[in-house]
């Protein structure tokens, strides 16, 4: 089809929540989840050599996308949620979500604010990686704090 499809307006699940452990196990968090819908991908991108491919064989393939509320703090809060949600989804057997084979991908949605209101929001899409995904939030989130400083 060469486009994507989604089901943002009627989606499949709405309004939960998730649980899980930090870490270190000392801790549990709960994260608001706004909506989980279906969509139907377009293409997987690689990265290779400073270049970015397209990989089309994946057009058409249906995936899930989980809609979560602003509820993180810190990027470890951020990777400890999806590390447990990938264990949740293998464990299922809903899928094999390997990131580094494009079964899960990330878009990080980050705002910073010095008040109670929520700043500008920046997305980073299609991240493939926890390490990546960690360097996403902490360069964007300095970004932020030097831009709402200056």
């Amino acid at each position: 089809m060469g486009y994507q499809i989604t089901q943002l307006h009627n989606p499949i699940n709405g309004e939960g929540s998730f649980s899980f452990w930090n870490s270190s196990y000392d801790q549990i968090h709960t994260v608001g989840i706004t909506q989980a819908h279906l969509e139907n991908d377009t293409a997987k991108t690689i990265h290779m050599n400073g270049k970015a491919y397209l990989d089309f064989n994946r057009c058409g393939t249906p995936l899930v996308e989980v809609v979560t509320k602003p509820d993180f703090h810190s990027a470890d809060e951020v990777t400890d949620f999806l590390k447990e949600l990938q264990r949740v989804v293998k464990w299922n057997n809903i899928a094999y979500a390997d990131l580094e084979k494009g079964q899960m991908r990330v878009d990080v949605n980050l705002s910073v604010s010095d008040t109670d209101q929520l700043g500008t929001r920046v997305e980073v899409k299609n991240m493939s990686s926890f390490s990546a995904i960690r360097r996403a939030i902490d360069y964007e989130y300095n970004r932020h704090v030097a831009t709402i400083q200056s």
